[in-house]
């Protein structure tokens, strides 16, 4: 593309050097960088892009972008916001996709997976090309590919908004991620809706405080920005939005006033079942998920779809065929009786969701299975012991993805809050053993719960990413014992 266009976009401090005619492509990692391309030096949560020039000059880059003045033998374009100037590049390279392209995200701590891909699945229902961006990766056309973050950094979802649109996809349905708002990762897309889930305390070694993080989460749900605003009313951050008095803003919930809501809720093996009244519509809803938890995902995926124009009967003959998502409240096996699930809760709030919904339909004990992870929020292990010892029957503490910290002092935080309330517990710091033992301790009517990491296949041990999936390791077991009875 050529250079002089790209440049017209943005606000430019000093150009060093002679620019290029062309660039043939965008890039923040250095690694990336090919021949004719553009590499922006960017500061990330841990290192400076200034290190990483030499390699990619000798990758083939013609030209730098920097806040700083830098001379290193190509033209170096300075900017004042580097992270502004990506955006505006990557409108301008990749032709605006996000004008021919209309975006849904949504956005909280805890249900963003799940509600990206049930509202993936009614609008595809609808006859509509969706495809799905998010934690599980990228989904389109046929394609599945590892996105590596929650949500893309600019470049490549500027690249991958322009991929969908040239292949015919009508609607993007992604996660944002609170790192993303704040390091402008979506600037410059206009979206169709936001749904808000909800914010509970996560990410604080990063936001430093919840404060921070809610306001983080806050500051997208704007009118500038936002056409629909579907909001959870029984969350304490989500009413402080609906305080703003947004336009289009749609309230669900099933405590408080909302326009769209729940009545009449059962939780059973078989899933949920209520009651919706959407926008005085009324109609009973049968749905093949889990847990409170997916009462909300799937009313905020109600009041979207029919703010978008989805009628009720085909959300509701979509929701019918839904599958769990992997390793959200997912049913991975059947042993002696007994019911085994993988769910992603790593946070207090999700855990105590999920293991209270599991307790509904638990005809025996519930057994819980979970770490946490290294160099992360270190206040919240001894809370989640203690939800978990309130809650489970017996809990299994064990390994997470243990990073740079030892996994047994990180279980040691964990003891500290399950002692608290006198929870029947035991540790066992190798994840693959601990879960060997929890299967071993199953009896009919039991219900395992494996929380953390989901569908994560890997384990991550002194910044190594070693091959790890809970959910392998318990089929790989029961394969030994016997073989899976059900599923």
């Amino acid at each position: 593309m050529n250079v002089e266009k790209l440049l017209k976009s943005i606000e430019i401090s000093e150009i060093i050097g002679k620019i290029p005619i062309d660039v043939n492509s965008l890039c923040d990692h250095s690694a990336k960088v090919e021949s004719g391309s553009v590499f922006f030096c960017r500061k990330g949560t841990d290192s400076d892009g200034k290190i990483y020039i030499k390699e990619a000059i000798n990758n083939g880059a013609v030209m730098i972008v920097s806040e700083e003045r830098i001379e290193c033998g190509v033209c170096v374009v300075v900017v004042d916001n580097i992270r502004d100037a990506m955006v505006k590049f990557a409108d301008c390279f990749y032709g605006s996709p996000q004008k021919e392209l209309k975006v849904v995200g949504v956005v909280g701590t805890n249900g963003k997976t799940t509600t990206c891909h049930v509202l993936s699945a009614v609008l595809a229902a609808r006859g509509l090309n969706v495809g799905v961006s998010g934690t599980l990766g990228t989904i389109y056309n046929g394609l599945m590919f590892d996105s590596g973050l929650t949500t893309l950094g600019t470049l490549d979802l500027y690249k991958l908004m322009r991929d969908m649109v040239d292949s015919g996809v009508e609607y993007l349905v992604m996660e944002v991620s609170a790192h993303a708002i704040d390091q402008n990762r979506v600037g410059g897309i206009y979206f169709e809706a936001l749904i808000f889930t909800n914010c509970t305390e996560d990410h604080l070694d990063y936001f430093t405080d919840f404060e921070n993080y809610a306001e983080t989460k806050k500051k997208i749900f704007s009118d500038d920005i936002c056409k629909y605003k579907i909001i959870n009313s029984d969350d304490a951050v989500g009413r402080e939005i609906i305080a703003k008095n947004l336009v289009n803003t749609i309230t669900y919930g099933i405590d408080s006033p909302s326009d769209v809501f729940a009545v009449n809720v059962a939780e059973s093996t078989r899933g949920i079942n209520y009651v919706i009244n959407l926008f005085d519509i009324i109609y009973e809803l049968n749905i093949p998920l889990y847990g409170i938890c997916n009462v909300y995902n799937t009313l905020a995926v109600c009041a979207c779809a029919a703010a978008l124009g989805v009628r009720i009967h085909t959300i509701s003959a979509a929701l019918k065929k839904i599958r769990p998502v992997s390793g959200r409240a997912e049913p991975i096996a059947e042993w002696r009786g007994a019911s085994i699930f993988l769910d992603y809760a790593h946070t207090p709030d999700g855990l105590n969701r999920t293991l209270s919904s599991m307790k509904k339909i638990c005809k025996g004990k519930l057994i819980c299975l979970f770490g946490c992870g290294g160099n992360r929020e270190k206040a919240k292990r001894p809370i989640m012991g203690e939800i978990a010892g309130i809650i489970a029957d017996y809990s299994v503490i064990t390994s997470d993805n243990p990073r740079y910290e030892d996994p047994d002092c990180i279980i040691g935080e964990i003891e500290v809050g399950i002692k608290r309330v006198n929870g029947n517990y035991t540790r066992i710091t190798d994840r693959a053993e601990a879960i060997k033992f929890a299967v071993d301790k199953l009896k009919r009517g039991d219900v395992l719960v494996i929380a953390g990491k989901g569908a994560e296949k890997y384990q991550e041990i002194n910044g190594i990413k070693r091959d790890f999936s809970d959910k392998n390791a318990v089929l790989e077991y029961i394969d030994t014992l016997g073989g899976n009875e059900s599923l």
